[in-house]
C-alpha cells in the first residue's frame, strides 16, 4: 500500500452554506482518522487565479466548478488546488483560536467545549490516476479508520454545488470526534475536517455548522 506523504496549503475566506447529511455516531465506529503520519512544510497561501488555462471539465482557470463528485475529481487540473474557505463570522458561537500555516489547519471553539480542526494538506507520493473515492478510502485506511465505516458527506462548493466528502465517527474517553475529508488524487490534495465534541448530543449539530460554512473552492 502506498502510504502518503503531505505538505500543506494555506487558507481562503470565503462564505458557503449547504444542509448537509448527518454523520455515523455508533459506539463501533473508530475514534481518530485524523492523525496518519505525515511530513509537513510551509507553502504559500493559494490565491483564486483568473488566468485561463485548464479548469474542471473544460473551464477557465479561474472559473469554479459547481459539483465536484469523486468522478470529477479526474478532470480537474493538476495545477488548480482544491482549499477550504471557511467564514469566521458566519460561524456563529465559533472562535478562531488558532492557526498554523506549517501544519496546514486552523483550529476553531465553540461555548459547548467543541474543538474542530480545519486542514488542507499537499499529498505527494501518490498515483495522480487514482480515483478520488479510492484515495480518500486510502487516506482513512492510513490513519487507522475501517473504510466499511465510512459514510458520504456534501460540502458546498463556491460554484453552488456540491463536493463529495466520506466521513467517521466514534467514542473514547469521554469525548465523541468526527472526521470528513477527501482525497483529490490529481492535484494531489487531501481537505480534512476533525470536530471533538464533550458530548455525543451536540455532535451532529456542530459538526453540520462547521461544515456548511467550509466552502470547497478551486484556487
Amino acid at each position: 500500500m502506498t502510504l502518503y506523504r503531505t505538505t500543506t496549503i494555506g487558507a481562503v475566506l470565503v462564505i458557503g452554506a449547504l444542509v448537509l447529511t448527518g454523520c455515523s455516531t455508533t459506539d463501533s465506529d473508530p475514534i481518530d482518522t485524523g492523525a496518519a503520519s505525515r511530513t509537513v512544510t510551509p507553502t504559500p497561501t493559494p490565491t483564486p487565479t483568473a488566468d485561463s488555462s485548464d479548469g474542471v471539465g473544460g473551464t477557465e482557470a479561474g472559473a469554479q466548478p459547481e459539483d465536484l463528485t469523486f468522478e470529477d475529481g479526474a478532470q480537474l487540473s493538476s495545477t488548480r488546488l482544491p482549499a477550504f474557505g471557511v467564514s469566521v463570522s458566519s460561524l456563529d458561537e465559533w472562535e478562531l483560536t488558532r492557526s498554523d500555516p506549517s501544519a496546514g489547519s486552523t483550529e476553531y471553539t465553540r461555548s459547548d467545549g467543541a474543538v474542530a480542526t480545519v486542514t488542507q494538506q499537499r499529498v505527494t507520493g501518490r498515483d495522480p490516476t487514482m480515483g478520488d473515492r479510492a484515495a480518500t478510502e486510502q487516506l482513512f485506511r492510513v490513519a487507522g479508520a475501517p473504510v466499511e465505516g465510512l459514510e458520504e458527506q456534501l460540502l458546498p462548493t463556491a460554484g453552488g454545488g456540491t463536493a463529495q466528502f466520506l466521513s467517521i465517527a466514534g467514542q473514547a474517553d469521554g469525548e465523541w470526534t468526527a472526521t470528513v475529508a477527501r482525497a483529490f488524487a490529481r492535484p494531489g490534495v487531501a481537505l480534512t475536517v476533525k470536530i471533538v465534541v464533550p458530548s455525543r448530543d451536540v455532535l451532529r449539530d456542530d459538526l453540520h455548522e462547521i461544515l456548511v460554512n467550509a466552502q470547497v473552492v478551486i484556487t
